[in-house]
């Protein structure tokens, strides 16, 4: 971009830099009011019962909805890479997660997104475990594609039998 006179371009790359953290504080608001909404919501539902005892969800909510493609997802759908402490403090409870992606459901959420490389494996693993009873009645986008099974994450690998294996394995 080129410097001209009355062009501050660093007072504007400050207001792109405070728009994105308002919008990311929001988001993280936001996010936040749905964790410790649904969290008691199904801490109450699980302290009754045993480990070993199924959970029938039922979806008590509906939010707007969108098509993609054929599919028809809700309009918020959750996505799964924090759960794993990508964004630090390591993987997040296993029961915890579980309970929240259940709470989520609950509360009308039916697009998940989670991926091999999100742990690796440990997203998709509380993904399956939370969804479960109610596998039929949502949509789960995963992604693939990367040295999982190499053990170079990082690494792109995009072979034919690599992402036969992984789309196996989800």
């Amino acid at each position: 971009m080129t410097d001209r006179p009355g062009n501050d371009v660093s007072a504007r790359d400050a207001t792109m830099t405070n728009r994105r953290t308002l919008l990311g504080a929001g988001l993280g608001l936001a996010a936040a009011s749905l964790v410790s909404t649904t969290s008691a919501s199904a801490q109450s539902e699980t302290s009754n019962r045993s480990d070993a005892t199924p959970i029938t969800l039922q979806q008590g909510k509906s939010m707007g909805v969108r098509k993609l493609g054929s599919l028809e997802v809700s309009a918020i759908g959750l996505g799964c890479l924090d759960m794993v402490g990508y964004y630090g403090g390591g993987p997040r409870d296993r029961k915890s997660m579980v309970s929240l992606i259940r709470a989520a459901f609950e509360q009308g959420v039916t697009f998940f997104d989670t991926a091999e490389v999100y742990g690796p494996y440990i997203s998709e693993e509380y993904v399956a475990e939370a969804l479960a009873p109610v596998r039929d009645q949502v949509v789960i986008a995963t992604k693939f594609g990367f040295g999982v099974e190499e053990g170079q994450p990082t690494a792109l690998n995009s072979q034919p039998d690599h992402l036969r294996r992984a789309v196996d394995g989800s």
